[in-house]
């Protein structure tokens, strides 16, 4: 019919077979580059007899012969230098993105981390990370949430763990643990024989929050957990940062309230009493861009969300 375009030599031939094996590809480049089986097994590191078998299978899935075989080596025939001019290109570009990849894998998971984070959470998320996936390379930055969603944001990290629940919607936010509050004492107080403080005891006490705890989520947690009570705890948000308040509670000036972080230090003349009973512990998040797809950031988070599976 007029108007038509003939059909090359090579479209003649259409794969009958499964899809091509892409070492067949690199083969025959390797082949029309070096003009002899021979030479191109010498080339990959691979017995001649190998590329000449791939090749012949390859011909034969195409109906189409790609080589002439000579005693001096080989010719590439019309159809195969068709095959190599549509071929060697989308190898290159999967080679280029394979590169791409590689390379952005191979760059430090870079996480986002606070002073509010228990270390024993820490610890355990960062140890597993290493002992199950040792070719992850982590790189933390300190900081507070409100800078790490900038960042996570900008890309300038991968990850952040932060108190709370509470993100923009275009972020990913994957819950990955919860922790406990504790009442900080002086040594010697009446409390010091409890093995743990409940609500109605609590209720009697004015206590500070320092801030470099998660105030606003030990607030939530402390009011929903009081929501029935007959009298609330006085809660005191403190410009005091966590060495400082604990001074001034061995001094006997104030009673404080803090998360695990401030309970892994030990400091003279102060003890740590758990909140009993406390049904809304105070929960961290991990945030990430949605469209972030990094394998390191993906066992990140699944190891991140199995390490508190009773409170789930």
């Amino acid at each position: 019919m007029h108007g038509q375009r003939p059909a090359s030599a090579f479209e003649q031939y259409r794969p009958q077979a499964s899809p091509i094996d892409l070492r067949q590809l690199r083969y025959v480049i390797a082949a029309a580059e070096h003009r002899s089986f021979r030479r191109a097994g010498a080339y990959l590191n691979i017995h001649p007899s190998a590329i000449s078998k791939r090749i012949h299978d390859l011909e034969t899935r195409l109906g189409a012969i790609l080589f002439v075989r000579g005693p001096s080596g080989v010719e590439v025939t019309p159809e195969g230098r068709e095959f190599l001019n549509r071929a060697q290109p989308a190898l290159e570009a999967l080679q280029a993105a394979t590169d791409t990849i590689v390379k952005g894998e191979s760059r430090a998971l870079r996480i986002g981390v606070s002073c509010a984070i228990s270390p024993r959470f820490l610890y355990a998320l960062l140890d597993l990370l290493k002992t199950r996936y040792p070719m992850i390379r982590e790189k933390l930055f300190d900081g507070e949430s409100a800078d790490h969603l900038a960042s996570i944001r900008s890309r300038r990290l991968d990850v952040a763990i932060v108190p709370g629940q509470n993100a923009s919607p275009s972020i990913r936010l994957t819950r990955v643990w919860s922790e406990s509050l504790s009442m900080i004492l002086p040594t010697g107080h009446p409390l010091e024989a409890c093995q743990a403080v409940d609500f109605p005891t609590l209720s009697r006490w004015h206590v500070l929050i320092g801030q470099n705890e998660p105030t606003e989520e030990i607030i939530n947690a402390i009011s929903l957990g009081a929501k029935n009570a007959v009298c609330h705890p006085s809660l005191e948000r403190s410009t005091l940062g966590r060495v400082a308040l604990l001074s001034q509670v061995a001094l006997g000036r104030c009673l404080g309230l803090c998360g695990e972080a401030t309970t892994a230090i030990s400091f003279p003349g102060v003890i740590f009493r758990p909140i009993a009973n406390l049904p809304y512990p105070v929960v961290f998040s991990a945030l990430s861009q949605p469209d972030n797809n990094r394998l390191a950031l993906r066992r990140f988070l699944e190891i991140a969300r199995t390490l508190e599976p009773a409170r789930r």
